[in-house]
């Protein structure tokens, strides 16, 4: 708590009512992000149960979640991603964790907003993880361009570098999202002048990956994306991993821009089916390159699993993390990116969960 001895009467009351008051918005927000949240799950639920044609929730399973939900989580207003869940998986598991919990519960608790933003700006992703992510050749800040190391460079300098780089970059905002206002170029062409004059932005080679990937679908660098727990006793958990793969020549995998994603165990066994953004089966082959799922082999995700571990431990302030990794031609994982603010969840949770179960206190 602050020390209030060393301010005045009325400067002790208007900082106490600051304080209330910013609690007070708080707890607004996250009751208002929590509604739509949920309505989020009653549309996409109402959506699943059409275009199937049956729901699974009959009137005792509707009770049976909302008494575990008021067990649980201390209210059966949480029912609404529990019965998405449900329809999804065909069944209710004990243990799941709704998303909105996840998202505005458990997630502030783990992981410190001051903390969980670095996750959100891309140009400090080298100074972090240095060579376990893939480098950038060139980033912008403030305005300003930069090489991997931090080095200011005008204009010119950077030019040429980029007229120095063979074949195709990727250009990406620094605060971006699910795949969105990425670029892809020839790094000759590159026009620095009709960049996007007010976004950070980070400037990489477009990598090579590994032939397995690449049979799966060329046109994407089809990531794993890796959830580590950090727990109590600060060892690392890998609680789940998808591979993540783009679709009908799009260039990038994220589900939420038209990609797609598959269930990968931890022995490197992939499971039969694909899944969309919301958690729907798109059957057991890549719709474009026809490869069936179940038989791709991944010998080096034990790999995988150690570099996430090893990076988490590197960067402990916050405690969920979800790491997007590619594997190059020789199997060795490199950092995409990072997410520490809302790690997808919720229907890797509904079809292969529950992962938190061990935290629920009911």
């Amino acid at each position: 708590m602050p020390d209030f001895t060393k301010y005045s009467i009325p400067a002790r009351i208007l900082f106490r009512e600051k304080m209330m008051l910013n609690r007070i918005t708080d707890s607004w927000n996250t009751y208002v992000d929590s509604r739509m949240s949920r309505d989020d799950a009653n549309q996409i639920r109402k959506r699943l149960v059409s275009n199937r044609g049956r729901k699974i929730i009959d009137k005792k399973l509707d009770k049976k979640i909302k008494a575990y939900c008021r067990k649980a989580f201390g209210s059966s207003s949480y029912w609404p991603w529990i019965a998405l869940y449900t329809e999804l998986r065909g069944e209710f598991k004990e243990g799941w964790m709704p998303d909105d919990y996840y998202r505005f519960r458990l997630l502030p608790k783990v992981n410190p907003e001051k903390f969980m933003k670095f996750s959100e700006a891309k140009t400090i992703d080298y100074k972090l993880f240095n060579e376990s992510i893939v480098a950038p050749i060139i980033f912008r800040t403030n305005g300003r361009y930069y090489n991997k190391g931090g080095t200011f460079k005008e204009i010119s300098e950077v030019r040429k570098i980029l007229d120095s780089i063979k074949g195709e970059v990727i250009i990406k905002p620094a605060d971006g999202h699910s795949g969105k206002e990425i670029m892809f170029k020839k790094s000759k062409e590159i026009k620095l002048e009709e960049l996007p004059e007010e976004t950070d932005l980070v400037i990489q080679k477009v990598v090579s990956q590994h032939p397995e990937l690449q049979k799966l679908y060329p046109y994407s660098v089809n990531t794993f994306r890796v959830m580590t727990y950090l727990g109590q006793d600060g060892s690392v958990e890998v609680k789940f991993i998808i591979n993540r793969f783009g679709r009908a020549g799009i260039r990038v995998d994220n589900a939420s821009s038209g990609g797609a994603w598959i269930y990968v165990n931890l022995d490197g066994t992939v499971e039969t089916f694909g899944y969309d953004f919301i958690g729907n089966k798109i059957g057991q082959k890549h719709p474009d390159t026809h490869i069936q799922y179940s038989e791709l082999k991944f010998p080096f995700i034990d790999k995988v699993i150690s570099f996430c571990k090893e990076v988490h431990l590197s960067f402990p302030y916050v405690r969920i993390v979800g790491w997007d990794v590619f594997v190059d031609e020789n199997e060795e994982p490199k950092l995409i990116e990072w997410n520490a603010n809302n790690p997808f969840f919720n229907v890797i949770e509904a079809h292969f969960g529950p992962y938190f179960a061990d935290l629920l206190e009911y």
